[in-house]
């Protein structure tokens, strides 16, 4: 591992989530609890090759893709927290109108809306919704 998951995790999901995170995975799924920590956020997410807000919007543009929407909440919120502006997250949801379907981007952009209004409200203290934790 190139740093320790729950480090890695605290970056995107904010650190006062990582305990409530990792609780509801171990109960949900101990070794699925294990590769998401050791594995998603331990090496993918803990990588250098990508910095940490890029990394963030990519998995914003897949989470909006595949119609994820509890999981594109925590990580639109994971993007601002990596210095990703409002305009920068509607832009990826632009892309992907394009590649994935309007239906797609307008159901991620109401998400988007909706998740920055918590983000905002609680001062970047938004916690997700119980199961939205995982990479």
């Amino acid at each position: 591992m190139s740093e320790p998951g729950p480090q890695v995790m605290a970056r995107f999901v904010g650190a006062e989530n990582v305990e409530r995170g990792r609780n509801y995975l171990e109960q949900l799924d101990p070794e699925l609890h294990r590769h998401i920590i050791d594995f998603v956020y331990g090496e993918v997410y803990a990588g250098e090759t990508l910095d940490t807000k890029t990394r963030a919007l990519c998995t914003v543009a897949m989470l909006a893709t595949l119609g994820q929407q509890l999981q594109l909440g925590v990580y639109v919120q994971a993007a601002r927290r990596q210095g990703a502006s409002e305009q920068e997250i509607r832009e990826v949801l632009r892309q992907v109108a394009v590649y994935a379907g309007f239906p797609s981007a307008w159901n991620a952009l109401a998400t988007m809306n909706a998740a920055l209004e918590r983000f905002e409200e609680t001062g970047q203290q938004s916690q997700p919704p119980a199961g939205a934790l995982s990479g």
